[in-house]
């Protein structure tokens, strides 16, 4: 098993197909005056900004936020950037956890990459990863369900 993706002969093939879902995520992207999805500054918004611009520890953050909020898009990215270790280090167990978050959550495009990653991890790291997603998942849960109290509360 490899730990670094980058490091074998399929690396190429990998890095081409991360390189091309992160220019098509970002590609394109500009805001306009007449676009509330670009001039609604959620988290996602600001993390996909950066991450166009490159500032990646600044496009981790806000990913994470919003991956933390729930988002599945959020989670998603959060999983590429451990692929690559932009802004966050290099961790094949990391984008696996993510991205296998994002997949259960219904963001289909994980699912090839995760396919492609298991490569680069045993079967039982690979298994651990799913269990820290689902930690990930019940923190995501217990986050908005005090959350929701809290509102509540303040009514």
């Amino acid at each position: 098993m490899h730990n670094n993706p980058f490091e074998s002969s399929n690396s190429a093939d990998l890095e081409q197909q991360l390189n091309n879902v992160l220019s098509f995520v970002v590609t394109g992207q500009e805001p306009s005056a007449n676009d509330a999805q670009f001039t609604e500054q959620t988290p996602l918004n600001k993390g996909l900004y950066f991450l166009q611009q490159k500032q990646f520890p600044q496009a981790a953050k806000w990913l994470r936020y919003a991956a933390m909020s729930g988002d599945n898009k959020a989670q998603f990215y959060m999983g590429l950037l451990f692929v690559k270790g932009q802004g966050v280090p290099q961790s094949v167990y990391h984008a696996v956890a993510w991205l296998s978050l994002a997949k259960s959550q219904g963001y289909d495009a994980a699912k090839p990459i995760l396919h492609d990653l298991k490569t680069y991890i045993t079967t039982r790291r690979f298994k651990e990863a799913e269990c820290y997603a689902a930690s990930l998942y019940e923190q995501i849960h217990q986050l908005h369900f005090f959350g929701m109290l809290k509102d509540n509360e303040e009514v």
